[in-house]
């Protein structure tokens, strides 16, 4: 899956993760909400490059469906490689039970 270099794509859901990731955050320590959700951002822009970055989900279902997961610090982005484009579903905290919100 390397090589080749796609755009990458932040579906509506996962823009609304973001900003809800960066709402929280900020009420706890404005100082570091910007920061840790650009750090978010470059991980997900690095997939332009490098879409295999991320791992094969364990659940089924999930891999079924064609889900890629990288793995942000306490963080998991939800995505899929097409043949063109990478498409970011969802922003997630590792601790919510991601299978039912994909």
């Amino acid at each position: 899956m390397t090589g080749k270099q796609r755009s990458v794509r932040i579906l509506r859901r996962a823009q609304d993760d973001l900003v809800e990731i960066h709402r929280y955050i900020l009420s706890d320590r404005p100082d570091a909400a910007d920061r840790f959700v650009g750090k978010l951002v470059d991980a997900i822009e690095s997939l332009e490059l490098n879409p295999a970055r991320g791992t094969v989900p364990r659940d089924q279902r999930l891999r079924d469906l064609g889900y890629r997961v990288l793995i942000q610090g306490d963080h998991l982005v939800f995505y899929k490689v097409l043949p063109r484009q990478v498409r970011v579903y969802r922003v997630l905290h590792g601790r919510r039970r991601y299978a039912d919100l994909l």
